[in-house]
């Protein structure tokens, strides 16, 4: 009875990852605040631009190589606070139960017939964190909705600044030549990555998928940033 009531207390009587109060059956947010949770419900239908109402003007004046993005979250409160714990705090627990939401939100639209490729790391950044973020999302996204995965297909070969301190042409500059395929590129292929912001990354991901035989890419992300 004793070892039963731990084995409760340990594994089943958990507490909500966001508010911390209400007790949850298993990994994920309690019911309120998942509802609360910023679902990306309007948004840009090539880019997944938040809040517009048709194709933005970006994409229309410059339309992205890659076919489309599907986000499930609009980069808000409290999205910032929980992917900047998991790739400062090295805790990867918050990417599985998001995962699992934004499988519910792209399952009807992402390309079924597509490999789900994670945008990589370089392998010096990834020992420092331990995983690669949208290599989580893309391995649980393929078990969740039994989809084709590839880890290796795209590797980063040189160090780069952060994104998030560039601007757009700083940012296409900073990620010349750091990528490289290592197999054969499918027909149609997904990449998987946790934020987008301008889009820099998927564009110069896309190319190079492109340029090596890939007939469609579309792109699918954890949030989507605001303009």
């Amino acid at each position: 009875m004793k070892h039963l009531f731990l084995n409760k207390w340990l594994l089943f009587d958990q507490t909500c990852p966001l508010c911390e109060v209400s007790s949850v059956p298993d990994a994920g947010p309690c019911g309120p605040c998942q509802a609360d949770l910023p679902y990306l419900m309007q948004a840009c239908p090539i880019c997944a631009l938040p809040g517009a109402v048709s194709i933005c003007q970006e994409c229309n004046e410059r339309p992205p190589i890659y076919s489309k993005v599907l986000a499930g979250f609009n980069y808000r409160f409290p999205l910032p606070q929980l992917i900047h714990r998991v790739k400062t705090g090295g805790d990867p627990e918050p990417l599985h139960w998001l995962s699992g939401l934004l499988a519910e939100r792209v399952a009807k639209s992402i390309n079924r017939s597509s490999t789900l490729v994670p945008v990589p790391m370089h392998p010096w950044d990834l020992a420092v964190r331990g995983f690669n973020q949208s290599e989580v999302l893309s391995r649980n996204l393929a078990r969740e909705l039994n989809l084709e995965h590839a880890t290796q297909l795209l590797i980063k070969t040189q160090r780069t600044l952060h994104q998030a301190s560039l601007n757009r042409r700083e940012r296409r500059q900073n990620l010349q030549g750091c990528y490289v395929t290592t197999a054969p590129v499918p027909a149609q292929v997904t990449l998987i990555d946790d934020v987008m912001t301008t889009g820099t990354t998927a564009e110069r991901l896309s190319q190079i998928l492109l340029d090596m035989g890939c007939k469609r890419v579309e792109i699918c992300v954890l949030c989507r940033t605001p303009s």
